[in-house]
């Protein structure tokens, strides 16, 4: 040790790389720290960006299908047109009939299905009469029977 200064107190100099490597895995820790947090601020800042729907399934009207029935109870559409429905589910499989709700009109000759814990996008094509169509559900808490598995399809001019 030398004495540097006017301080009188010893002066340590190091020489050549520490013996334990301590130092060199504190940055290696650190460094794997940031990385980390940088890359968790970013699918936090742009996981909306990630598995954003095309333009069909931003324009279509979110249905929910529950065991409490069609969220919204009245879909609308104009006659002759289509219709684009994104339906989706939080449902678990041992809730389902085969796993799967449906969404059923006897008289306009639709029947979809939709699996548990999903979402999935369909285009019904409308008829040319305005009216107001049963839709239901024929796979959960009673199916057509039960009046909260129903919902109207209204058809407008």
């Amino acid at each position: 040790m030398s004495t540097h200064g006017n301080t009188g107190r010893p002066q340590r100099h190091r020489t050549g790389e520490p013996s334990n490597g301590l130092p060199t895995a504190r940055y290696v820790a650190a460094g794997l720290l940031a990385a980390g947090v940088l890359g968790a601020g970013l699918v936090l800042g742009f996981g909306d960006f990630l598995g954003r729907p095309d333009a069909s399934q931003a324009a279509a009207l979110p249905v929910r299908m529950s065991m409490a029935g069609f969220d919204p109870e009245v879909i609308t559409g104009q006659a002759g047109g289509s219709l684009t429905l994104e339906l989706w589910t939080t449902d678990a499989a041992p809730h389902l009939s085969g796993g799967v709700h449906t969404l059923i009109s006897d008289d306009l000759d639709i029947y979809e299905t939709l699996a548990a814990e999903s979402r999935r996008t369909v285009t019904l094509h409308l008829p040319p009469v305005p009216g107001d169509y049963d839709i239901y559900c024929d796979t959960c808490c009673g199916g057509k029977q039960s009046p909260t598995m129903h919902a109207i399809l209204r058809v407008e001019a």
